[in-house]
């Protein structure tokens, strides 16, 4: 069995709607840009679209025209798969769905994002939006609070970087690094420490973190292009990561 959702025809698959985020609207936004790039058509020409955020497993529709039951609007859904036959849609009526947020992408201003805590700040601008404005958890909206996120972002992009921090292993220490990490910043920030504070305790940080695991998956790969794609680096995690492959690498030879 197949059903109809804004204009698309779906299968095997169970939609529960939810509230549009920021970046959903950007999604869709881009979406259109694309279409207006490859096909010459204007933004206002173009009366539907759709964007997937594989992450989240979520689906946002766009439809710009009004229709006997709905408005010109966004809509966003959770997709669960299903088996044939036993498709449905969730709808919420409570939800916003006008296109107030897209008109102000199309006339040039970028959306506000708002962040529950420093992880998801942190998750938001290592995946920069050229189309959001990201802010800061409101705790963390001083001098040192912004200096010290902007260290802890500098290690993540970095961490991030490097196709090393890729695999399990190194997912594995990006997740303890960056969650130490920030224990440690809001250690600093409680006693109204500074940005110069928080780098001092990262090399404390490190020296804890157990870094063999990463430092052999480093050795193992045995290419020099990684050691020079990734050195010297703004962050400490990853030079302390490949620092302790070389003293493994001076011991075996010792």
């Amino acid at each position: 069995m197949v059903i109809y959702l804004h204009n698309f025809i779906i299968s095997r698959k169970r939609y529960i709607q939810i509230e549009s985020q920021p970046h959903h609207i950007t999604g869709i936004f881009r979406t259109l840009v694309n279409s207006k790039n490859n096909y010459g058509c204007e933004l206002n020409n173009i009366n539907s679209a759709y964007y997937k955020c594989e992450a989240e497993g979520t689906v946002s529709f766009y439809q710009a025209y009004k229709t006997e039951t709905e408005n010109p609007g966004i809509w966003t859904y959770v997709m669960y798969e299903c088996p044939a036959g036993k498709e449905q849609i969730f709808h919420d009526s409570n939800i916003v769905t006008d296109i107030k947020l897209l008109k102000k992408l199309i006339n040039g201003h970028k959306l506000t994002q708002t962040t529950v805590d420093i992880k998801d700040y942190l998750n938001c601008k290592s995946n920069e939006d050229e189309y959001l404005d990201i802010k800061l958890p409101y705790e963390w909206n001083t001098r040192a609070g912004r200096e010290i996120a902007s260290l802890l972002l500098d290690e993540l992009k970095a961490l991030k970087a490097s196709s090393v921090f890729t695999e399990e292993v190194g997912k594995k220490y990006i997740k303890v690094v960056i969650n130490d990490f920030i224990q440690a910043a809001r250690e600093v920030l409680q006693t109204n420490g500074t940005a110069k504070d928080f780098e001092t305790v990262q090399y404390k940080v490190l020296n804890k973190i157990k870094s063999d695991e990463i430092a052999n998956l480093i050795i193992k790969h045995n290419n020099y292009r990684i050691w020079q794609a990734a050195l010297p680096s703004k962050s400490k995690a990853v030079e302390h990561a490949f620092n302790t492959a070389l003293s493994l690498i001076c011991r075996m030879k010792s």
